[in-house]
């Protein structure tokens, strides 16, 4: 359980966010993940493996104190499978909220270093909902590119 006020709101704000990922997630077929509107864009697999990737990062500053994205995981063999990519999904999930339920600081007043800058506990924490809002835009839009159907949650929120 997640005692901190500050950090269960932010909790209860990931748990929204990353149900639209696994929406989206639960909508597609293994050759789904292969697509790509652009080469820079990289796969559908790709772009899910790295999410958690940086959720992994994101956390990893929690302990730490500093974000490093120069350190994710990257495992590149999970981007064809519906499978693997859930259970990274559902694994950086767990981490999170284990780290949220054991961090004993005050998350306004602790900071997390970056490159250019420091920004609170909190600060920091709130971008990763933002990171993954990004990506689930670039889904969307190259769902559609793509043919595939959106998932209901998304139409309902969204008014896709």
């Amino acid at each position: 359980m997640i005692s901190n006020p500050w950090l269960a709101q932010f909790a209860k704000t990931w748990q929204f966010t990353r149900s639209l990922t696994y929406d989206f997630l639960h909508c597609l077929k293994e050759e789904d993940l292969l697509y790509s509107p652009q080469l820079q864009f990289g796969t559908l697999g790709k772009q899910i493996r790295h999410v958690a990737d940086v959720q992994e990062c994101y956390v990893k500053a929690l302990e730490t104190g500093r974000a490093d994205f120069s350190k994710k995981r990257m495992d590149l063999s999970m981007e064809t499978s519906l499978k693997k990519l859930e259970d990274h999904l559902r694994a950086q999930d767990s981490y999170l909220y284990s780290t949220l339920a054991s961090f004993k600081g005050d998350p306004i007043a602790e900071q997390i270093a970056w490159q250019t800058c420091k920004m609170s506990v909190l600060e920091h924490l709130f971008l990763l909902p933002q990171h993954e809002a990004i990506h689930q835009g670039q889904w969307s839009l190259a769902g559609r590119q793509a043919g595939l159907e959106l998932p209901k949650s998304w139409v309902d929120n969204w008014g896709l």
